[in-house]
């Protein structure tokens, strides 16, 4: 995102401080700073957690239903009103990482999760009913900035596997080297590494989790946790970075040796997503990005 861009943000800066009403609960991986706890699993259509990270507390709506989403996105519009404008929201995807052993092809993008504040929402594409119009609106909607570690990776995906188009993106290691100039080789680290360098905290990811079955129908805590982590750290992250003041002008003359560069996958990485776009390239779908861009992707992060 332009520099200019990154100076209106301020009515979705506003007010965005993630509560700090949590307690402490065990941790499904065993680390102290984070925890989960059940809220209502009774439920046929959603089940809801609290997901603890250092002292703030997130409220996490887990859901197949497109009902849930519809209700849950209405409600964000409703208690932020007035402040929509530039709202920064955490976007992260899952999907299972073993391949198709018919086809060797990827598997197609299993969860979405969306954080800002204090509620994140984590949606089963594996088990929908239907891909709500309202989430295709909200992501569509050049208002908000959907922030992330590898975030055009991501938005490539959703757009290839479930046509959702996302407008409006902004890559937190691009974004941070930008901010941070002097640490410029933020802008090939990954989730983990810009958490600790600019929040100075840990975030926990295990192989393990990372590459489990996310198109179970009923996700484990661990894998809940997980997700709603991912979310959680890109939203805070965006904010944090967002609200640093822009470095000077000799820095911003270098900003795009910084920025990851903007490809479509290499055929042997994605085969299927190339030839998914070329097709949707011919039935007039656009692919743009902020500032008009190709939308491009390199395979998401580890760390």
């Amino acid at each position: 995102m332009a520099g200019s861009s990154v100076e209106k943000v301020q009515n979705g800066l506003s007010g965005l401080s993630l509560g700090t009403n949590g307690g402490s609960a065990a941790s499904a991986g065993g680390d102290k700073n984070t925890g989960i706890e059940v809220v209502d699993k009774s439920k046929d259509t959603h089940h809801t957690y609290k997901v603890f990270y250092y002292s703030d507390t997130i409220f996490t709506t887990v859901t197949h239903r497109a009902s849930v989403v519809d209700q849950w996105l209405a409600d964000l519009y409703k208690d932020y009103d007035g402040k929509l404008n530039n709202l920064v929201v955490g976007l992260d995807v899952e999907w299972r990482r073993t391949r198709s052993v018919n086809t060797g092809i990827r598997n197609k993008v299993a969860v979405l999760q969306l954080c800002l504040d204090d509620r994140c929402l984590i949606f089963q594409f594996a088990w929908r009913d239907q891909v709500p119009k309202s989430l295709k609106d909200f992501l569509g909607d050049d208002k908000f900035i959907f922030v992330g570690s590898g975030i055009d990776a991501e938005a490539y995906k959703l757009m290839v596997d479930h046509d959702l188009m996302v407008a409006r993106t902004e890559e937190l290691g691009s974004l941070a080297a930008y901010k941070l100039p002097d640490s410029k080789w933020l802008h090939r680290a990954g989730l983990q590494s810009l958490v600790k360098e600019v929040l100075q905290q840990e975030l926990p990811k295990t192989r393990f989790v990372q590459s489990s079955n996310w198109e179970r129908g009923l996700l484990s805590d661990d894998q809940i946790e997980y997700a709603c982590l991912d979310a959680l750290v890109s939203f805070k992250l965006g904010v944090d970075l967002m609200s640093r003041a822009n470095p000077s002008r000799t820095y911003q003359n270098n900003k795009n040796n910084n920025r990851r560069p903007e490809v479509v996958p290499k055929d042997s990485e994605f085969p299927e997503l190339k030839n998914a776009v070329e097709e949707k390239t011919k039935r007039g779908v656009p692919l743009k990005s902020n500032g008009g861009k190709t939308n491009g992707t390199n395979s998401k992060r580890t760390n």
